[in-house]
């Protein structure tokens, strides 16, 4: 077999393995799992060790060995040869390392799919979770996710802050424009709402044309500037595809010094609400 066959040998076979381990890490990079999946990791690190050892052994043959005219080559073989002695030496002690934590796992390597397994179900039951603490139809938190967030803040001294909002006139808008017109505008009124929250405060649409702020460690005169903010953001004529369209909410607010009560806080925000909406006479939307 003549040299040039080796070489061009080594060559085909050191860009296959890099094929192969650049296949891998851009598989755990998709799944997000590049430093959580180790076994991955090292598999990736051993074709591309193999890489290196063939792509050496093609310019062995490649760069010419000799003296004369032909010193240059040869302090270029020379350098390289150094340089991959030392990549291989840190790379096969990294994979080395690295398997001897996972001795127990050598059989994942027999298919090298199912190294995928585990993270494309953490994504799926990552996407669920998120499907199931989302308003479909405005994107912000539901229902589940305020219940949720107010269980975490059991316990929590910080003081609470929480303003009940209910749309008045809404069932008028549905019956006038249409249900989808009344979707449209939901959605622009839990944008708007979200421009205008500060980090502290959270938004949750717990049903129909109800939202919830929920603000943690405002004091209580806070309370009365999301109120105010919040009316003053949702006052503003919203422009579609019937026209422009008022709407005014009816707010309530309560405060606690003690985070711990959340529901109770918002039954009371839910009454001062209803006193508000009964004020304007605007009960029957």
């Amino acid at each position: 077999m003549s040299w040039q066959l080796v070489a061009g040998l080594n060559l085909l076979i050191a860009g296959c393995y890099v094929v192969i381990s650049t296949l891998i890490v851009t598989g755990l990079v998709r799944t997000r799992q590049l430093w959580s999946n180790k076994l991955g990791l090292a598999t990736a690190m051993i074709f591309a060790t193999c890489a290196l050892h063939h792509w050496s052994h093609a310019l062995h043959l490649l760069i010419p060995e000799g003296g004369g005219g032909r010193a240059g080559l040869e302090a270029t073989r020379q350098t390289f040869d150094g340089t991959h002695n030392i990549a291989v030496e840190v790379l096969g002690a990294g994979v080395a390392l690295t398997y001897l934590g996972l001795r127990r796992n050598y059989r994942a390597l027999l298919s090298t799919p199912a190294m995928f397994d585990d993270a494309v179900r953490a994504a799926a039951e990552q996407r669920l979770r998120v499907m199931a603490f989302t308003d479909q139809l405005t994107e912000v938190p539901n229902r589940a996710a305020y219940q949720a967030y107010a269980d975490s803040l059991r316990g929590d001294p910080r003081p609470v802050a929480v303003l009940f909002a209910d749309l008045d006139g809404f069932k008028q808008i549905n019956d006038s424009h249409g249900h989808e017109a009344g979707d449209r505008l939901l959605r622009e009124v839990a944008q708007r709402m979200l421009t205008g929250l500060r980090p502290a405060e959270r938004l949750f649409r717990i049903g129909g044309d109800e939202f919830v702020v929920v603000g943690v460690g405002l004091a209580e005169a806070e309370a009365d500037d999301l109120r105010d903010r919040v009316e003053r953001l949702v006052s503003a004529p919203f422009v579609t595809r019937e026209g422009a369209v008022s709407v005014r909410a009816s707010l309530g607010t309560s405060w606690d010094a003690n985070g711990n009560q959340v529901d109770r806080l918002v039954r009371e925000a839910d009454v001062e609400m209803y006193r508000v909406k009964a004020a304007r006479g605007a009960l029957e939307s």
